[in-house]
């Protein structure tokens, strides 16, 4: 049928078929790697043979002979898609681009490897930072336009690769926002900051940290501090002082761990390394302070914001922090001043685990202040432990 055209339209016809043979097959290894390259390498212990023919090798990483390159390849082509700049022969919300944003949600545990993580998620959050406006208008039950599909795909995406690799997501967004934070510091020109893919996608981010709060907290609560950097950078510092944490943000004060005080508009935050986070609400200041040898189970202030009790389950101590309130310590906060003074350790017997479940360890124990001095250690099980600063 070509053999009556011009040499440049047989040129212009055979690239156009180049490329749609290579969109196919980009396609179809996208699909292969996403529904079965976890399933290559052959799970430990008992082997269990696929039905319906074995699945290609290719997507393995250590498997024996296979080649994982084909994995590596396919990545390299669905990032290129979602990242590459529009043009005549990409545009912007094309059908391949949106596959690709798809197939990247859904294979993320086999493309990990191979993946700029952080490059993937800024170009997802670009995609979705206007979500909720391409979404809005869109009425039920009718086909979407291409822009609201590469958004609600985009959406979508990131929910499967968050629940999937919790830590990846975490870690890569906290070092975005310490990156964030600290060229805005160093800057002196402050008039794009609020254009950046970042700044945009704040209701976003704090979607997908509401939702592994719900459905995976064990993960969420081992990298609790670098969450709390997360929200803290997501959630305006005059609105929580106005609102308070428990308004503002509920998930994250489900965790025993986590604690605020309306009067000195402070946050502490118990890490798993057995220190405290502090943050001012106000100044947007964190410090980190050494206070147990074991994860922290529960932190909570004294209602008129002077003391600080943290109890770790590991190393079986309650500790009280006298918090340091004055002018010149609010100052000191900038100049990294202690702001937290150990005045008593106690200890106390370790709360045993009512079964041995991933979970228990998030409600072992929480603290409950009485008055401005005294505290109830409250078990699980209803024991209590009362102590006096």
């Amino acid at each position: 049928c070509l053999s009556n055209l011009p040499p440049n339209a047989k040129k212009i016809s055979n690239s156009y078929e180049e490329r749609r043979k290579q969109a196919t097959a980009i396609v179809l290894l996208g699909v292969i790697g996403a529904e079965f390259g976890a399933e290559i390498e052959p799970p430990k212990g008992s082997v269990r043979a696929r039905t319906g023919g074995q699945a290609p090798e290719g997507f393995g990483l250590t498997s024996g002979g296979s080649n994982y390159s084909l994995a590596r390849h396919t990545c390299k082509a669905l990032t290129f898609l979602l990242l590459q700049p529009p043009s005549p022969k990409l545009p912007p919300h094309s059908t391949i681009r949106r596959t690709a944003i798809d197939l990247i949600g859904r294979g993320f545990t086999v493309w990990e490897p191979y993946m700029d993580v952080s490059a993937v998620l800024m170009g997802l959050l670009e995609l979705c930072a206007d979500a909720e406006k391409q979404l809005a208008n869109i009425t039920m039950g009718l086909p979407l336009n291409p822009p609201a599909d590469s958004a609600r795909s985009a959406r979508h995406a990131i929910s499967l690769i968050a629940t999937a690799r919790p830590p990846a997501f975490i870690t890569t967004i906290a070092r975005e926002v310490h990156r964030f934070n600290a060229a805005q510091a160093n800057s002196q020109s402050q008039q794009n900051v609020h254009t950046t893919t970042l700044a945009r996608a704040k209701t976003e981010i704090l979607r997908v940290i509401d939702i592994l709060i719900e459905k995976m907290p064990g993960d969420v609560v081992d990298l609790l501090v670098e969450v709390m950097d997360i929200i803290m950078y997501c959630i305006e510092g005059s609105l929580v002082k106005k609102k308070g944490l428990q308004e503002c943000f509920p998930a994250i004060c489900k965790f025993y761990m986590v604690g605020y005080c309306d009067r000195s508009h402070r946050i502490a935050v118990g890490a798993r390394q057995g220190s405290v986070a502090l943050y001012d609400v106000r100044t947007g200041k964190c410090q980190n302070i050494h206070g147990h040898k074991g994860p922290i189970t529960a932190v909570s202030f004294a209602p008129d914001g002077r003391y600080l009790a943290t109890y770790s389950n590991v190393d079986s101590h309650i500790s009280f922090w006298q918090m340091n309130t004055s002018l010149l310590g609010s100052i000191g906060m900038l100049n990294s001043a202690p702001q937290l003074r150990c005045i008593k350790t106690y200890q106390v017997p370790p709360v045993q685990p009512a079964s041995p479940g991933s979970q228990n360890h998030l409600k072992l124990a929480r603290l409950i202040w009485t008055s401005n001095r005294n505290v109830i250690l409250m078990a699980h099980d209803g024991k209590e432990h009362r102590f006096m600063v």
